[in-house]
């Protein structure tokens, strides 16, 4: 069973960061070379999708996976907050960048990135806050790598 639980975290993970990945590097080259109504419309409707599946389902099954694989591997609450080890304190900084990436999808997926058309500040908004979550999953990335080294 742990190990199902740890290969849907994996697949999760992979589909969460992969689908920032294709946004930036695939659909957003792409999608800037229409014309104007139909970029919006293109990104609008990819990006209800991918905030479906990415935040609302992906984000919290995360959550749920992370905190199964955690007892899994013997960390409780206290030695997040206590720092008692390399592999405590590595997990309590991946936590921390992943409740900012969650707050982050939801300031994007649900207030900017559906005004992103609407004005320069909020197509402005929406690309930085993409590219900084993507940023921060490729450094959850790095700390679960640690992680699977031994902290």
């Amino acid at each position: 069973m742990d190990s199902l639980i740890m290969a849907v975290h994996i697949l999760v993970a992979s589909f969460w960061i992969g689908g920032m990945l294709f946004m930036v590097l695939a659909l957003s080259p792409y999608v800037r070379k229409l014309p104007e109504d139909v970029s919006v419309k293109a990104y609008q409707e990819v990006g209800k999708r991918y905030s479906f599946w990415g935040t609302v389902v992906g984000l919290p099954l995360l959550f749920l996976t992370g905190l199964y694989n955690m007892n899994t591997m013997g960390v409780s609450f206290s030695d997040l907050l206590g720092w008692k080890n390399q592999y405590a304190t590595t997990l309590h900084h991946k936590i921390h960048l992943f409740i900012l990436t969650v707050i982050l999808a939801v300031v994007h997926d649900f207030y900017v990135g559906p005004r992103s058309h609407l004005s320069k500040k909020f197509k402005v908004s929406a690309r930085i806050i993409g590219v900084l979550n993507l940023v921060l999953g490729i450094f959850i990335i790095y700390f679960a790598a640690k992680l699977r080294m031994g902290g």
